[in-house]
């Protein structure tokens, strides 16, 4: 953990998400030992239309009533995730997230409410009762795989959707690409660590479009390689990381470092409470 938490202070990380679940404590003790903000998610992950029920709905409300219990007085928690990627989509998630949102306000009025959302802004029932938005969205990846150019365009017509229905401050939760150390192909293939290079730079000119207006930050999926179950479209394991496993850099490692580092050189503490990064405009994360 230590030394996770050094990588982050390498890379010039000011805050990250908890996804999909609460942390241990440990973790969110070195967090505010270093000075890193967190957004603190529930482990409500995927829950699709047979979980908007009144028994799911009771042990959710249970669940964010031990993490806000739990975690209310660390300074360095600066939002409360709800859910991450729940079928928004399904009519049914109106009134159970507007509870959810509700009983999350009553526990905590001090702190703006989140949750992490991949449905498209016109079919979202639940983002309506949020504060703020985390969105997720793979252009390049999951949306045109192997067109790395494209991202400027469908990422551009994406983000202003979400910023026309909603006209509330968003960040985007989820993006990247996945690549295996080592491997490399000129022109970009799927799966080099050029092609992840070339996602991330495409990605970064549209948030840099956006920065100061509507889009509070931008969360990449993600730090490190980590293990998943088989499927088709993993390599052994899930490897949308900029570290490996073991934590080694690869190339978007150090394109991170330098646009993180770049960015901060802005940032005027003096200006901001206790000296902390202003959120509103400049802040960068990682999951």
């Amino acid at each position: 953990m230590v030394k996770d938490m050094n990588l982050f202070r390498w890379l010039g990380v000011n805050a990250f998400r908890t996804s999909h679940y609460p942390y241990a404590e440990e973790f969110m003790d070195l967090a505010a030992e270093y000075g890193i903000a967190v957004i603190d998610e529930s482990p409500a992950v995927g829950l699709q239309g047979q979980n908007f029920v009144n028994e799911t709905l009771q042990h959710h409300l249970e669940v964010m009533h031990e993490l806000i219990q739990r975690d209310k007085n660390r300074a360095n928690v600066i939002m409360w995730s709800l859910a991450n990627e729940p079928a928004s989509n399904d009519p049914r998630s109106k009134d159970y997230f507007e509870s959810v949102a509700k009983w999350t306000r009553i526990l905590d009025s001090t702190r703006p409410i989140t949750f992490v959302t991949d449905q498209h802004p016109g079919d979202d029932y639940a983002a309506q009762y949020m504060d703020t938005i985390g969105v997720n969205y793979y252009s390049g990846w999951y949306t045109y795989p192997g067109y790395p150019d494209a991202i400027p365009y469908t990422l551009s017509t994406w983000l202003e959707e979400w910023n026309k229905s909603f006209g509330k401050p968003f960040f985007m939760s989820e993006y990247g690409a996945g690549a295996v150390s080592g491997m490399h192909m000129d022109p970009p293939t799927l799966y080099t660590e050029d092609y992840q290079s070339a996602v991330l730079t495409n990605t970064w000119t549209v948030f840099d479009k956006y920065r100061q207006s509507f889009l509070m930050g931008e969360l990449l999926w993600n730090f490190q390689d980590f293990e998943s179950y088989e499927k088709s479209d993993r390599v052994n394991g899930n490897k949308k990381g900029v570290m490996t496993r073991q934590r080694q850099p690869k190339a978007a490692a150090r394109l991170l470092r330098q646009r993180y580092l770049s960015l901060a050189q802005g940032y005027d503490t003096h200006t901001c409470p206790n000296g902390l990064l202003d959120y509103s405009q400049k802040i960068v994360y990682v999951n």
